[in-house]
């Protein structure tokens, strides 16, 4: 990543795929970068539980150093992120398996990015993706964003609104988005993933934010990234979405991967 100035630094993480257990039990995936306005690298493993959609040993393996004296680079933040989560991998057998069946190939998840293009990610918000239609059946996979509790002060959040919402008339939104409706008080920007049929009906709710944690920073936005499927012998496949969350960071724009994990039928 780029550090534009002071005034615009922005933290884009990128991701890599680890992959899916041989029976689908499990995904990992890993999103890394640079911190705003630091020279400090970090990287976050995601291993999940997919029948749950909850991480193994209740939370991701973080290596993160915000001290003002932190010099870890990137390459060092990954090499001991990937230590921690090696044993843990290799107990299940997680590796590169399972098929990528849609993406927004203007996420560029496969890189850190420039601030301003950090904010060009975010006006560009994909709400919906159309995987390869298999065994799985799912047509469309629809986000909506939604209004769910949350124990910080996120109102600030909803003031920070997009340029392009901003310049929208009240009632309405971009590309398909549903305009938040409900008071905002003790609440932040949470999502409903939905997975639609042909008929173009919603046949399942993958996920759906009853509260958004902490952790998420405020959202400003959400976006989908990329689906993959994964169909183990003799189970029902396994999907895993990838979302992307924006946030107002120390000085920019943020953007974090979410996975969300589970069986389409």
């Amino acid at each position: 990543m780029t550090i534009v100035s002071a005034a615009q630094a922005g933290d884009a993480a990128a991701r890599r795929i680890i992959g899916f257990s041989p029976d689908g039990k499990y995904f990992a995936f890993e999103q890394y970068g640079e911190l705003d306005a630091a020279v400090s690298g970090w990287s976050q493993i995601d291993i999940i539980d997919t029948s749950t959609d909850e991480f193994v040993g209740g939370k991701p393996i973080l290596v993160l150093d915000e001290s003002e004296e932190a010099t870890t680079t990137v390459e060092q933040a990954r090499a001991q992120a990937a230590k921690q989560a090696a044993p843990i991998l290799a107990k299940y057998g997680i590796a590169e398996r399972g098929t990528r069946t849609a993406s927004d190939r203007f996420t560029f998840p496969d890189d850190t990015v420039e601030y301003n293009d950090i904010s060009r990610l975010e006006q560009a918000a994909q709400k919906w993706l159309s995987p390869f239609y298999g065994e799985t059946q799912i047509s469309t996979i629809q986000l909506d964003e939604i209004l769910a509790d949350s124990k910080t002060d996120c109102s600030a959040s909803f003031d920070d609104a997009k340029p392009s919402d901003q310049a929208l008339p009240s009632d309405k939104t971009l590309q398909g988005e549903k305009k938040l409706q409900g008071a905002k008080t003790g609440k932040a920007r949470g999502f409903r993933l939905s997975l639609q049929g042909q008929d173009g009906k919603p046949f399942k709710v993958l996920h759906e934010d009853k509260a958004v944690p902490g952790s998420r920073n405020c959202p400003t936005s959400y976006s989908l990234s990329e689906s993959y499927e994964y169909t183990p012998p003799g189970r029902p496949a396994v999907v895993a979405v990838l979302v992307q969350r924006f946030s107002q960071g120390f000085e920019g724009r943020d953007r974090r991967f979410i996975a969300v994990t589970g069986h389409a039928r």
